[in-house]
């Protein structure tokens, strides 16, 4: 009967998912009162609900979702809880106080088995109850935590609220009050142990031990809604707008929540790792803001996906024990959602978050790149999409997933602005149940004096930091609460690094051994180990701290914190201990910092600047271990902030010396100081005038504070926005070959020496990617040698391959050509399709225009790949058994009776015509216009397809069969031969 029951929900979860109102998710089931509790009894197949205003209990079958039945019960039934073995249903009445001693104020045990009811008075009222495994119950009063055994109907008080708030550290102030209006209880999957949540403390009570402990206390705004959810094992839960550790510390909380007790819910899935939470923010209207039910991550609330309601949650939700289906109390009665079956509904999702134009002084024409809009289970709904942006355009503009889009920006447009403009594309559908994220189309128009590669990552990014030992950086995404880990010699991103909610700052110890962050929404300070770049304990702030800033001196590692509370502060870190503890004072100080205040530590580890918004400034000295400057010399404070080794220090615009006074002003005509970073007794700084303009690198002469040489790059970087004015956004790496700018698309890299004059480049060869042999043709991958070719290294990560990269670009016949690398001596580009004949080819980089290169690119010039290796042996035909799918080698050689791939480059044009840059298609196949003629050993290989190897970029394939009489042995010479051009390999071929 179980596996029946759990069948039909699923089936109802389908049905569920289709019939929901157009553009929400979930189905309503009123009960014509208000529900104030729920409790799940699956092997009945119903679900109870309290109705606090109609002094019942309904019954809802869980199989149609109708209330079928209801239990009359003494007035105002405010809580449910049903006994780990399924018997009694506990049923708590509050009286608000007006009839103590009276049955308003009681317990209502219902034996399930036999339908008794019988009511229990007790002298406070109940607020809150939750089974044990022991099958007794907790009961929160106003006053009192009891123990309450059904069967018996005998209680034992385990505390009152004053004993349990005066066993409480630290203590409580004394206007704590000794009673409580509200309560909510969850209980672990286990059942051995239950956490709750009143109006000024969280609690948690051990089954096994019945041991009562206070947690801590609630916050401002309250810890609403007033919903506990628990883990499965009870290692962390989640009350109102925060989730806890087990030990009480605050891991995450949803930002700029409104703290409404009654709206909202909470619902940990176990399961699957994801917390659904509906968490009004505050400034929304109650009243007429569209509920959206948020899906997170469990263990840092990362946000998942956005879906809408039909109406706002107003307490529990209990998850079914498959976790196909929630339940949850809403302003009709129960909103039943069928989670198992997201996939199912009407959703709309592009398949990228950002779409790059990367315009150059080689490509003017109107550039297009293709997207889907697709629903992620698969479906078909329907979606418009819009943009402001003039010079954007989109077709088509509307349609049903899945969907290709095409988007197109005419250069012309944006001819004024020569850095990077970020248009945004909405998405809506009227059907779908999410919200969809907006599309980030980024369009650069550089010009030739531009130096710099900018590589895009979506999202929010508001820290970079260079690795002091390791030739990697760093980058704080915030949106994704990660840290992205990037080599420092190919720009790759090598691992993602899961942080606390909204990570703000990060710093490196002095022993370069470890990595911290800090978050503006978790009293939690994270450490990664960076040999491993693994997640080590965290450190446990002070209640209430939230460290948005933390930098490591020689002698102490300080956070600066917004604290919950008047008086923000600067504590210290004892990593040994995982704990950080306020210091009394900043030396002779009050150790009163304004929230938004940022450190920075100098790199010999002698001091640590403070830099406060409000214009405050301190330094903290290794050598006396205590804060031993303070000074305010203006109103506010912004922009870049930098220490040094030699006692010099920067905030926005101005240099300060070891005491902080301010000896020199930089100037601003340019904009802002976004970036700036110390290197030995030089330095160099960043800035913009704005975001869509290019952005400005120098290097400053220290004692005249005078900038030297000021050379534009690629794009603007990122500046300070309000309440986070402070910015970070340069990066010399260790190896000192690079420096990274955080930048409008992600961050761009430049060469360490961006600002050296350059020779022009020089085209010496171009040679077939393959195998570097003479002969190319059209839609091939060649290489191009020579000189001067760029002033870095650089593959391109972006689909379809861009026209300029590292300020390199090239054209064939004024033809703009997709380049696949670059470096100083080399360029692996694809010849365009319409290149053929005698051409001339053109390299410009910031050093000038090369010489032109002429060349004939004959029709066809077909060459294998010698890319392959297997084990030790590198330099290998890209020969491919089908049989095994396998490299062909003499230890796994070509059979009699095999299906080969051969992988290849020069084949020429194809049909349908496939554009240059862009992936080869996959339905219908891109065949090669001149057929090949293969032979092994002088007998011919039946042919089953030759052209454009389906998603890749320049590649071709032949697939061929291999006949019985095929000729065996170690050199049996493989031969493609095709419109009058031929190209040789030896195989082995056994029988």
């Amino acid at each position: 009967m179980r596996n029946n029951f759990l069948g039909w929900m699923i089936a109802l979860g389908v049905i569920l998912g289709g019939s929901a109102t157009a553009g929400t998710f979930g189905k309503v089931v009123a009960i014509g009162g208000s529900a104030s509790d729920l409790a799940l009894d699956e092997p009945r197949g119903v679900l109870y609900i309290a109705n606090y205003t109609a002094n019942r209990v309904e019954v809802m079958s869980l199989a149609n979702l109708t209330v079928q039945t209801s239990i009359n019960v003494a007035s105002q039934p405010s809580g449910l809880a049903l006994s780990p073995d399924g018997r009694y249903l506990v049923v708590t009445h509050y009286g608000n106080f007006v009839a103590p001693a009276s049955p308003n104020n009681g317990l209502t045990v219902i034996d399930l088995t036999t339908n008794g009811k019988q009511t229990f008075v007790l002298g406070n009222p109940p607020l809150g109850v939750a089974f044990g495994l022991d099958n007794k119950a907790l009961v929160v009063t106003s006053q009192e935590f009891i123990l309450f055994d059904p069967i018996t109907g005998t209680t034992q008080v385990l505390d009152t609220v004053a004993g349990v708030t005066a066993k409480t550290l630290p203590q409580p102030p004394a206007t704590f009050p000794l009673t409580i209006l509200g309560a909510s209880m969850s209980t672990s999957q286990d059942g051995l142990v239950i956490y709750g949540l009143t109006d000024t403390l969280r609690f948690r009570y051990y089954v096994n031990t019945k041991t009562l402990q206070s947690v801590g206390y609630t916050a401002s705004p309250p810890l609403g809604p007033r919903v506990v959810t628990v883990s499965a094992d009870g290692s962390s839960w989640a009350g109102g707008w925060a989730l806890f550790s087990s030990g009480g510390s605050l891991v995450g909380q949803f930002p700029n929540a409104l703290g409404a007790l009654n709206i909202g819910s909470l619902a940990m899935d176990n399961k699957r790792g994801l917390m659904y939470a509906q968490v009004p923010e505050a400034g929304s209207a109650t009243t007429s803001a569209a509920p959206v039910l948020q899906i997170v991550d469990s263990d840092n609330l990362t946000v998942r996906e956005k879906i809408q309601l039909s109406e706002n949650l107003a307490g529990k939700s209990v998850i079914a024990s498959d976790a196909n289906t929630m339940y949850s109390i809403s302003d009709s009665g129960v909103t039943v959602f069928p989670i198992g079956s997201l996939d199912q509904a009407h959703r709309v999702v592009a398949s990228q978050e950002d779409v790059i134009f990367r315009g150059n002084f080689c490509d003017r024409r109107v550039a297009s790149q293709q997207i889907t809009i697709v629903n992620p289970g698969g479906g078909r709904t329907a979606f418009t999409l819009s943009t402001t942006t003039a010079g954007v355009t989109i077709s088509p503009s509307s349609g049903i997933t899945p969907a290709t889009v095409r988007i197109s920006v005419d250069p012309t447009a944006f001819q004024n602005q020569k850095g990077t403009v970020a248009a945004l594309i909405n998405v809506k559908s009227a059907q779908a149940v999410n919200l969809p994220t907006q599309i980030r189309v980024l369009i650069n128009n550089r010009e030739p004096d531009q130096r710099g590669t900018f590589f895009d990552i979506p999202g929010k990014l508001v820290d970079i930091l260079p690795d002091p030992s390791r030739d990697r950086f760093y980058v704080l995404r915030q949106d994704k609460n990660q840290v992205l880990v990037f080599d420092g010699t190919n720009f790759s991103q090598v691992a993602t690094l899961r942080t606390g909610n909204t990570p703000t700052q990060m710093a490196i110890t002095f022993d370069k051994r470890y990595l911290l962050v800090g978050a503006d929404n978790s009293q939690l300070l994270y450490v990664y180990d960076l040999e491993t770049l693994q997640s080590l304990q965290p450190v446990a702030m002070p209640g209430g701290h939230y460290p948005r800033s933390v930098a490591s001196s020689a002698k102490a590692i300080l956070v600066a914190n917004r604290v919950s509370g008047s008086v923000h502060t600067i504590d210290r870190v004892d990593l040994g201990t995982r704990q950080a503890t306020q210091l009394p004072t900043l030396g002779v100080f009050a150790n009163d910092v304004d929230q938004n205040t940022n450190l920075v530590a100098s790199p010999n580890g002698s001091s640590i600047m403070a830099a406060s918004a409000n214009g405050n400034l301190w330094l903290y000295n290794a050598n006396a271990d205590t804060f031993t400057v303070s000074r305010k010399d203006g109103t506010s404070l912004s922009g870049a902030y930098a220490a040094s080794s030699f006692d010099q220090f920067v905030v926005g615009g101005t240099l300060y010396n070891s005491s902080l006074v301010s000896v020199a002003k930089f100037d601003a005509s340019t904009g802002t100081t976004s970036g700036f970073a110390f290197i030995d007794g030089s330095a160099i700084r960043t800035n913009a005038p704005d975001p869509a303009s290019p952005g400005n690198i120098q290097r400053v002469d220290l004692t005249t504070a005078t900038g030297i040489r000021t050379t534009r790059f690629a794009e603007a970087p990122l500046t300070g926005v309000t309440g986070f004015v402070f910015t970070r956004t340069l990066a010399p790496l260790y190896s000192r070959n690079s420096i990274v700018s955080l930048s409008v698309s992600g961050f761009t890299v430049l060469p360490w020496t961006y600002d050296d004059s350059v020779a022009p480049p020089r085209i010496d060869r171009v040679v077939s990617s393959a195998d570097l042999a003479q002969g190319v043709a059209p839609g091939g991958l060649v290489t191009i040698v020579g000189a001067n070719l760029s002033p870095v290294n650089a593959a391109s990560r972006e689909i379809p391959l861009p026209t300029a990269l590292a300020d390199s670009c090239l054209t064939v016949n004024g033809l703009p050509v997709p380049i696949v690398f670059v470096s100083p001596k080399q360029i692996n580009a694809q010849l365009p399709f319409e290149a053929v004949g005698n051409v001339t080819l053109i390299v410009r980089t910031p050093g000038g225009v090369s010489d032109n290169f002429n060349l004939v690119i004959l029709p066809t010039a077909p060459r294998v790949f010698l890319s392959g290796n297997a084990g030790d042996v590198d330099n290998l035909p890209t020969l491919v058994r089908n049989t095994n799918n396998l490299l062909v080698t003499d230890t796994n050689p070509v059979h009699r009776g095999d299906v080969v791939t051969i992988y290849l480059t020069g084949m020429g044009t194809v049909t349908p015509a496939a554009p240059a840059g862009q992936p080869a298609p996959t339905d219908p196949l891109a065949t090669a216009i001149v057929q090949p003629d293969v032979t092994l050993g002088g007998v011919h290989l039946p042919l089953y397809f030759a052209g454009l190897s389906p998603g890749q970029v320049g590649v071709y394939q032949i697939d061929v069969s291999i006949p019985a009489n095929t000729p065996t042995g170690l050199t049996i010479p493989l031969t493609i031969n095709q419109g009058g051009q031929a190209t040789t390999i030896n195989i082995r071929v056994v029988n």
